[in-house]
């Protein structure tokens, strides 16, 4: 009988590529990832790793067992739900990450609604960037994550994808900019100066694409992770930029924001979870309280 936490390093490894990176993942020294890993392959009694320069690639007999992995968390997660259902009270310590926009815009509100209804289930919240890696090693139960529809999403095995909302992205432009009335085409910005978002990479490569997709390239003078500093910048008559509209709560009264009519940009927000998990009573209830929150905010999308 394989040790789960061992085929759980070997699934880990096989996303991160290097022992120190499953190590930092995992919260291991990279002796003991080491250590455990040997163990799980004089279990199997077949090799599970050829090394390819500094990354370890995995063997047939090794990726069968990633695959096998996968479906034993997930049914692990499923009875542990399934033994947690059978209690009557919603209690016990939930941790959710979110990034920056949604931690302002969605969870705060739901941690709220959750609580008065369930005040024996304690919450915590972290600010992380696409946390399925802390997801998917049991740091967080809830992790709220974001894609582009220019760019494909990837699925994650392992990890289920529950929508909460799909917001537009919309431009964000200097105030005494003249233009027409009406939704913009974004050829209509090729000559300006952009602003990019800095740790947000995937909206910077959406940026570029739908650029592309208008016919031009964008002169990126300024970079930022700091929603607050990109206004700014507009604010001053710097340069332009793309941003979600969940964003614009943060928003400069001295700025305009342009909805985009072609190409349609937008980006959907998700709560991610462990396969397995949803009906834990802990993580239904603050799913549920979610998608409370998010039905709200996109009903004020709409009336706005």
């Amino acid at each position: 009988m394989f040790e789960v936490r061992r085929l759980r390093l070997l699934r880990e490894l096989s996303r991160h590529g290097t022992i120190a990176a499953t190590a930092r993942v995992c919260s291991l020294t990279p002796s003991a990832v080491s250590q455990q890993l040997a163990l799980l392959e004089r279990e199997v009694g077949s090799p599970l790793l050829i090394r390819d320069g500094r990354r370890l690639v995995l063997t047939e007999a090794a990726r069968v067992l990633v695959a096998h992995t996968e479906r034993v968390l997930a049914d692990l997660e499923a009875a542990e739900a399934g033994v947690a259902e059978l209690s009557s009270t919603v209690q016990g310590v939930l941790n959710i990450a979110a990034f920056p926009t949604a931690a302002r815009a969605l969870v705060p509100a739901a941690i709220a609604r959750c609580r008065a209804q369930h005040p024996d289930l304690r919450m915590r919240l972290t600010e992380q960037e696409q946390a399925t890696d802390a997801l998917k090693a049991g740091d967080v139960d809830i992790a709220l994550v974001y894609s582009y529809n220019l760019l494909p999403r990837v699925r994650e095995p392992g990890v289920e994808i529950e929508t909460l909302v799909e917001e537009p992205l919309v431009a964000a432009l200097p105030a005494d900019m003249p233009l027409p009335d009406g939704p913009l085409a974004l050829g209509e910005l090729a000559e300006r100066p952009w602003i990019a978002a800095q740790r947000d990479d995937e909206l910077r490569v959406m940026l570029e694409r739908a650029c592309g997709l208008a016919g031009f390239a964008p002169e990126l003078d300024f970079t930022s992770s700091d929603y607050t500093v990109i206004f700014a910048l507009v604010e001053a008559g710097l340069g332009v930029s793309l941003v979600p509209r969940l964003a614009l709560e943060s928003m400069s009264t001295h700025i305009q924001f342009r909805e985009i009519a072609e190409p349609a940009l937008s980006r959907t927000i998700s709560a991610a979870i462990r396969a397995g998990s949803g009906r834990n009573p802990p993580i239904a209830a603050v799913l549920a309280a979610l998608h409370a929150v998010a039905a709200e905010v996109r009903r004020d999308g709409e009336a706005s």
